[in-house]
């Protein structure tokens, strides 16, 4: 069996859920090569993980012949820089979401991948995942009748956790955690809106502390999404209501059983959506199966999607006013139209 080298930019706390993945199926990849700045960090990382090598610059990582893909787990604000140090190295890339700090910067980067013949994909994981394939099958089933409500919440206590505070970083709940309930309702419901609506409340940073978007459907439906980063109960679900009963999956980013109920409450069939491993598994191996067919994009995370929710997420910075410190406001402004499709983003 044909393996491929993939190799890890980055080895904060999301690199070792990926390592963890590339372990499981080291039948389909070799686990080479680990990415810090700090050499320490990294040979310290490719240890615990047993990577081949580790170098301490991502540099000299963009420059090993040897690697057939970089999976980059840097912050939203880093990856813009470190996928063009890649791509001008001709490498191919599996970024991790959210893909970049906004819809201009991720342009930039789709034109570099084709102007240097490069695969380039979102680590939209969930998109990746059994789910994509389990909710909609369910839903044409007709058990839950004629789906008429999507709600999904992803929220958490990140008080705590500085780097989801700072503009600098992208910081705010959306790009991190708001990204999942956007991705649920396009997964499943679709983006021919009629109308779009956002609250939201920023902290002293200027950043997002939570909003909930509304969508509306030219078809009746709607979807109620929300994210936040200061709730002392968190939750992190999704439910699509239809009018025979609903389907019930949680986590939202990366569920793995979906509870179908009827209309009184009644648990109806539970439907199995089990991982390989932890779930990031998923978009290393669709993307080794693009590589060795020579695509540049992955069936599951086209970059059409990428650039049509990094287009709805400066959108709805601009509503909220979250502005970060490198870039403009011409990078976040986008017609209501070219963006959602209506003429009105967000009349209700």
């Amino acid at each position: 069996m044909t393996k491929i080298n993939v190799a890890i930019l980055g080895a904060g706390n999301i690199a070792n859920s990926m390592a963890e993945a590339l372990n499981a199926i080291s039948n389909e990849v070799n686990f080479y090569a680990v990415a810090s700045r700090s050499i320490d960090k990294a040979k310290a990382f490719a240890d615990k993980w047993g990577a081949q090598v580790a170098y301490g610059s991502y540099e000299e990582l963009a420059q090993d012949d040897n690697v057939d893909l970089i999976y980059i787990a840097t912050p939203h604000s880093e990856h813009y820089k470190n996928a063009k140090l890649c791509l001008e190295n001709k490498k191919n890339l599996l970024i991790e979401k959210a893909f970049c700090g906004n819809l201009a910067q991720t342009k930039e980067i789709f034109e570099l991948a084709c102007k240097n013949n490069c695969l380039v994909a979102e680590a939209m994981w969930t998109r990746y995942q059994p789910c994509k394939d389990v909710i909609p099958k369910i839903i044409d089933s007709g058990i839950i009748g004629n789906p008429i409500h999507l709600e999904a919440e992803f929220s958490m206590d990140a008080r705590h956790v500085e780097r989801l505070w700072n503009p600098v970083l992208a910081g705010g709940a959306l790009l991190d955690v708001g990204i999942y309930p956007l991705t649920m309702a396009d997964m499943f419901f679709g983006s021919d809106l009629a109308s779009v609506n956002v609250v939201s409340e920023l902290n002293e940073h200027g950043v997002d502390l939570h909003e909930t978007v509304e969508f509306s459907y030219k078809d009746g439906r709607r979807a109620v999404l929300t994210a936040s980063f200061d709730e002392e109960n968190p939750a992190n679900y999704a439910k699509i209501t239809g009018d025979k009963g609903y389907i019930f999956f949680e986590p939202t980013n990366c569920p793995s059983k979906a509870h179908v109920y009827d209309n009184s409450g009644n648990l109806v069939k539970t439907y199995d959506m089990s991982f390989i491993s932890n779930g990031y598994e998923y978009q290393v191996l669709e993307c080794k199966s693009a590589l060795l067919n020579g695509y540049s994009q992955t069936e599951s995370m086209p970059w059409e999607k990428t650039i049509q929710i990094m287009g709805w997420m400066d959108s709805l910075r601009c509503k909220m006013g979250v502005c970060y410190p490198w870039e403009t406001i011409e990078d976040r402004t986008h017609s209501g139209m070219d963006v959602w499709g209506v003429e009105n983003a967000y009349e209700v």
